[in-house]
């Protein structure tokens, strides 16, 4: 190894440390990390590279020794590593494709989802948000609604005498994400394929509730004498002025929120529970089981990142047919084993692909806008 590259594998791994890597630079260090494993795992390795796989194991948290069917995770001490990282770029460059590649159409493109929503208001028009350009294009119930520069969404009341009650909805499709400020000065980021309702009286409203279908980010204004209530399919959600993450899709078979701060109360027409910091609900027919949350798995998409904390291929694949819009079909018994890790959103797809399939636990090719994903045999 080369000084020059030692260098540049010391800084690449220090900012992969620091959270500064490129989108493009974490998948290649999570595609190398993979490759190793698996070649480990394998037996094909020589007795140098098991030294130096020994050494860097040796610096993993427990929790993940010896695991090669887990996502990269974070190297403890950059410089311990720099031979590994060399030796797993040679691996990865030259011997997983011929082991293990991805089947792609190339003359497909998918790509990642984008920043973009539809507004609908209250007299039906729809206005395409990715397409507007950045000012005031609508008033209506003495409120001004804002396109800022950064693309996100502002009420700001005008009038408050006009209390007149229309509603808006805000909607983002398969592969968009969106965030609004509303009336009442509270910030709501979307995922891809959710939708919010809401009044454009929230400032004034005795209640101010919305409605959500999907997932979304809330980040709600304080205001102790008029709670906020976020409605779901199967649940309601009050607070006073507090951060929350909810997931409501219709084809999930539970909801989930995850409160990040304050306190929040969960309420079905079956009980009520109290949610404290770091903890979240799960609202399974009609019933709410409180635990132990992962913040960061459950708000990473806000922060523009997959995060996956012991989760199996098909609630991954779920994710990623919502955000790079694409449908996915299976083949074979397909495993349950869990995957942790974390990868860019805006990474390309046959990237995230490659590095699922790099977990030894399916594999997968694409065709067209389907992902399919089949069992080893």
């Amino acid at each position: 190894m080369t000084e020059d590259q030692t260098k540049y594998a010391k800084e690449l791994l220090n900012r992969y440390n620091a959270g500064n890597c490129t989108p493009e630079e974490k998948i290649r260090i999570d595609a190398w990390f993979n490759a190793y494993a698996n070649t480990i795992a394998d037996g094909e390795h020589s007795e140098n590279m098991e030294l130096i796989g020994q050494e860097i194991w040796a610096k993993l948290p427990v929790t993940e020794v010896s695991v090669k069917r887990k996502l990269w995770p974070r190297f403890a001490a950059a410089a311990a590593v720099v031979l590994v990282l060399f030796s797993l770029f040679k691996l990865y460059e030259h011997n997983l494709p011929q082991k293990q590649p991805l089947v792609q159409n190339k003359k497909e493109q998918i790509t990642p989802g984008t920043y973009g929503a539809t507004l609908t208001l209250a007299n039906g028009k729809q206005i395409r948000l990715s397409q507007l350009k950045n000012g005031v294009f609508a008033e209506e119930a003495g409120v001004k609604i804002t396109k800022t520069a950064k693309g996100e969404l502002v009420y700001e009341v005008k009038n408050e005498a006009d209390n007149t009650l229309k509603t808006n909805t805000l909607s983002t499709a398969k592969g968009e994400t969106f965030k609004v400020e509303l009336p009442d000065g509270s910030s709501v980021w979307l995922n891809a394929a959710s939708s919010l309702t809401y009044t454009t009286n929230l400032a004034t409203a005795e209640i101010r509730k919305v409605k959500l279908n999907g997932e979304a980010y809330f980040k709600v204004a304080h205001d102790s004498e008029h709670p906020f209530v976020v409605t779901t399919r199967g649940h309601d959600i009050k607070v006073l002025g507090t951060e929350f993450n909810v997931s409501s899709y219709e084809n999930d078979d539970e909801e989930i929120t995850t409160l990040v701060q304050g306190k929040i109360s969960m309420n079905t027409n079956r009980e009520k529970v109290i949610l404290a910091p770091g903890e979240k609900g799960t609202v399974r027919k009609g019933s709410i089981e409180k635990s132990t949350a992962n913040i960061e798995a459950a708000t990473g998409w806000k922060n523009n990142e997959f995060v996956f904390a012991s989760q199996d291929i098909r609630y991954i694949m779920k994710l990623i047919a919502r955000w790079y819009d694409v449908n996915i079909t299976y083949e074979g018994e397909i495993p349950s084993e869990k995957i942790s890790g974390s990868i860019s959103r805006f990474a390309d797809i046959h990237s995230v692909l490659t590095i699922l399939q790099a977990t030894g636990t399916v594999k997968i090719k694409t065709a067209g806008n389907r992902v399919v994903v089949s069992a080893i045999q």
